[in-house]
């Protein structure tokens, strides 16, 4: 009998990919320990997901995949974790809705979408999500005090590095405050919301968007890949989810750890900016454990707090 975990969805396609002839719904039920019709409905629901699925005399056979999906049963045993949506106005706004409705003891929910028509930025801009792009919000429990908060971003950022370097070969960087770069450009930016009570984080919603194999417009933009590459949205996700949740162990106890991490992967140390809301130059000396700003001007460091002000990035 199939693992509880995975589910018929799942199942059904799994087996309809390694087989070169058509698999029986029978075959299908017996391995699932469902009946043929609850077998026929998950293939129809398939069907109906784009899933190029054809009944012929002696079973199912998939004459057309969906090699970028990611549905839900797409992500194996993680299924269950995941929120998806076609199109959606921002994955922001849907993860409000779930941390209402989230039931006791889940720790952790994924609001992804394939398609954003208002995605959200820092300071209300707006994010564009390009095609193939992946936009998602994780929605994870937090118990931390709000001063700790910007560790979970920062925990973000460094997961989405070490997972972009590792899926494509290629050289990204942290950048303050809520970056990750290419050295050609921007290629993602996070978004986080608190849900706090007494000082204390009890929800944190972190929006990310990826620009995975086009960009927007706009200049100083990268993609991770200059086209795409089949099944990749999906690795990325499945990996990031791993890698978060090993590298968010780091921001519990209040070490210099996570700072320590996170600026051996920044690109900006030790760089002259321009910060644009003083209208003052002085050089980037890296983060603190709370995910303030270390600056130096005229000799002289000083710890500048997140929303205070933004550089002119290079």
């Amino acid at each position: 009998m199939v693992n509880k975990n995975l589910s018929t969805k799942y199942f059904i396609l799994q087996a309809l990919r390694k087989s070169s002839t058509p698999v029986s719904g029978e075959s299908i039920a017996q391995e699932c320990g469902l009946s043929r019709t609850a077998v026929w409905k998950a293939v129809q629901a398939l069907v109906s997901s784009g899933y190029g699925i054809e009944s012929v005399a002696n079973g199912y056979v998939l004459q057309k995949d969906l090699t970028d999906s990611i549905c839900p049963w797409e992500f194996g045993a993680k299924e269950n974790l995941f929120c998806y949506y076609g199109t959606t106005d921002s994955t922001m706004v849907q993860a409000r809705k779930v941390v209402q409705e989230i039931q006791s003891g889940e720790k952790l929910k994924i609001v992804i979408a394939d398609k954003q028509t208002k995605g959200v930025g820092q300071k209300g801009r707006s994010w564009k999500t390009t095609k193939g792009s992946l936009a998602f919000t994780l929605v994870t429990k937090s118990d931390l005090p709000i001063l700790y908060s910007r560790r979970t971003v920062m925990a973000c950022q460094i997961a989405l590095v070490n997972v972009l370097r590792k899926n494509s070969g290629r050289n990204f960087f942290v950048r303050w405050p809520n970056d990750v770069w290419s050295e050609e450009g921007k290629v993602c930016g996070v978004l986080d919301e608190l849900y706090s009570s007494g000082g204390i984080c009890s929800w944190q919603n972190l929006g990310v968007g990826i620009n995975v194999s086009s960009r927007p417009s706009i200049q100083k933009t990268d993609s991770v890949f200059k086209k795409a590459e089949p099944g990749i949205r999906r690795k990325i996700i499945g990996d990031f989810i791993t890698e978060f949740e090993l590298v968010k162990k780091e921001i519990a106890s209040d070490t210099e750890n996570i700072a320590l991490h996170w600026n051996s992967l920044c690109m900006d140390r030790k760089k002259e900016f321009y910060a644009k809301d003083c209208g003052i130059k002085m050089k980037f000396m890296g983060i603190d454990s709370y995910g303030s700003a270390i600056v130096e001007k005229d000799s002289v460091c000083r710890t500048i707090p997140f929303g205070t002000f933004s550089f002119e990035k290079n």
